[in-house]
């Protein structure tokens, strides 16, 4: 199962007594990933494959990693990319050879005879020896950050969550999202004390029910939603007030407008930072603050005022990654609208390296603009909606980083059941949505 790494160790040893005269630096293991199109159904491939394909000439490897290749396979590659990009237009149905640090979120990452990196790094069987000769440390050099859908517990979701329990609400999702690092949500809605959950489109959430999110273990609290105004600013502050008291950070919103707009910085495993905004496309009910007499809520999209921040963390030499949030206008569609899709495109035109829209209750197509992912919503989360199709379908996002950048974005795909809690989504759910939102203009055509 290690022949990889076997075959490069015995190599590196016939130059030890090279080494001895001529001091280099230590360099770490490289983990070797079996690249394929976002999209693909495929998950597997076997050690013996991956050595047959190369060696008939129909796998293809990117320059960087092609020499150490060629000794361990003792083949030549006749597929070489000078670019982990030049891959894009071939990865419906092929497969790249490439080094972790150049991997990227456009691309799925397949298992190795049944043994996925990114969730058992130690048996993994692909690797590189480096000088240092020592395992590649996952748990220091990897983060994994969790981003979720619409988040508004209240309703009917509120009073079935009061008649059976938070646990009962979580129970089928839990262990799928615990575990990472940062774990975000958008929460549409603040808390009261004496919060009555009734029908109709003005939501709160009983105070009481926050301690879904500490159960969850989130971290990361967007206030970009346009329902957190609903019950005024008092019971907005309280609740911004209880996410610090319990160490969730905040973006998105705030309690000025400057505060509103100040970007989340964050500090991953390996020291490196990274960079998340977030704002609200229209304040259609009065959620942002400098809006109409407010000082506290979500932070209003300003196309000028936005570029100036993304110009302004694209010169912060610190800042490696900035990921871009939209509380977009709603829509009962698959596909994003015309000013979705532009404003997407705009805010990686001036420096975001992911965006997504916090606004979907309905999932919404992923697509790679410049290499770049769009998600244009993950859909519900933990909100009661169940009237149709779309709004029970979802995904939660789970993303890993390596050296500052994103190398990989696996979705999770759940489905809110009748009772008004989530679940993971059975095989057949899951076609349907990635029939829906996974096409392959968008995976493929950039």
């Amino acid at each position: 199962m290690f022949l990889l790494s076997i075959i490069y160790a015995c190599s590196f040893s016939q130059g030890e007594t090279q080494k001895d005269t001529i001091q280099t630096p230590k360099t770490e293991n490289q983990a070797l990933l079996v690249l394929t199109g976002f999209g693909s159904e495929q998950t597997n491939v076997s050690l013996q494959e991956l050595k047959q394909l190369y060696c008939e000439g129909k796998i293809y490897v990117l320059e960087t990693i092609e020499a150490p290749l060629k000794e361990i396979f003792d083949c030549n590659s006749s597929k070489i990319l000078k670019k982990v990009s030049d891959f894009a237009p071939l990865a419906k149905e092929n497969f790249l050879l490439c080094n972790l640090e150049n991997a990227t979120p456009q691309f799925k990452a397949l298992s190795v005879d049944g043994i996925n990196f990114f969730n058992n790094s130690a048996k993994y069987p692909l690797y590189l020896l480096g000088t240092d000769k020592e395992t590649f440390n996952f748990s220091e050099k990897i983060t994994r950050f969790t981003l979720t859908g619409t988040t508004a517990l209240t309703r009917y979701m509120g009073k079935a969550t009061d008649q059976n329990g938070i646990d009962w609400l979580l129970e089928n999702i839990l262990p799928a999202v615990k575990g990472g690092d940062f774990l975000h949500i958008s929460n549409e809605v603040s808390a009261l004390d004496n919060c009555q959950y009734v029908p109709g489109m003005r939501f709160c959430m009983k105070t009481a029910h926050l301690e879904t999110f500490r159960k969850l273990g989130v971290n990361i609290v967007e206030l970009t939603g346009n329902h957190n105004l609903d019950y005024g600013k008092d019971a907005y502050i309280k609740t911004y007030e209880w996410y610090q008291a319990n160490g969730m950070k905040t973006f998105g919103g705030g309690l000025s407008p400057e505060q509103a707009y100040e970007p989340l910085v964050l500090q991953l495993k390996d020291g490196s930072k990274i960079a998340m905004i977030g704002f609200n496309e229209s304040c259609p009910v009065n959620e942002c603050a400098g809006r109409r007499g407010n000082q506290v809520g979500a932070a209003p999209y300003d196309s000028l005022r936005v570029k100036q921040i993304l110009e302004n963390l694209k010169k912060d030499k610190e800042i490696s990654y900035i990921i871009a949030s939209v509380q977009f206008d709603e829509t009962d569609s698959y596909a994003p609208t015309k000013s979705q899709a532009k404003i997407t495109k705009y805010l990686i035109d001036w420096g975001a390296d992911f965006v997504y829209g916090s606004q979907a209750h309905q999932v919404q197509q992923v697509e790679f603009y410049k290499g770049k992912p769009i998600f244009h919503g993950f859909g519900n989360f933990l909100f009661d909606q169940i009237h149709r199709l779309g709004v029970r379908q979802g995904f939660f996002l789970h993303t890993y980083f390596y050296k500052g950048k994103m190398v990989q974005a696996v979705p999770v795909f759940t489905f809110t059941a009748i009772e008004r809690r989530p679940a993971l989504a059975t095989a057949e759910q899951i076609k349907e949505i990635k029939k829906s939102i996974f096409l392959d203009k968008n995976l493929y055509g950039q």
